[in-house]
């Protein structure tokens, strides 16, 4: 195997990641349909450090909700560089999965169509590069 077939073997691998991107995004889209109101009961700041030893923070949502009897407390996978983005007593609209209550997703949530559909791209055009040229 040559240096195209590889490239080819990796670029059927980042498709397949973009594919497999969407389709979780769908299914859960699928999953979570019962629209119900949270609060923001705290704000998690989560730390990157880069190369050079710079530190950025991005912020996530703590959200709470009853369905039914029982109370849920999870960490929106919503995030903000900005720390004024969440209020801690703020309601968000979301959508839960009637199914398994705890999986959820706000309106402002990115699904993940866009990064998977742009691995897609980026990996066809890469193939297509790659048996033209290589």
């Amino acid at each position: 195997m040559g240096v195209k077939g590889i490239l080819l073997i990796i670029e059927g691998l980042v498709l397949a990641v973009g594919f497999l991107m969407v389709y979780m995004a769908v299914k859960r889209k699928q999953r979570c349909t019962e629209p119900a109101v949270a609060t923001i009961v705290d704000i998690k700041r989560d730390t990157d450090t880069d190369d050079k030893g710079n530190k950025s923070y991005s912020y996530r949502p703590v959200l709470e909700y009853k369905v039914g009897v029982e109370t849920f407390k999870r960490t929106a996978k919503a995030t903000s560089k900005d720390r004024k983005a969440y209020k801690v007593g703020a309601q968000v609209n979301i959508k839960f999965n009637p199914l398994k209550p705890k999986e959820f997703m706000t309106a402002k949530q990115k699904s993940g169509y866009g990064t998977g559909i742009l691995l897609m791209v980026i990996a066809l055009a890469a193939a297509v590069a790659t048996l033209i040229f290589a």
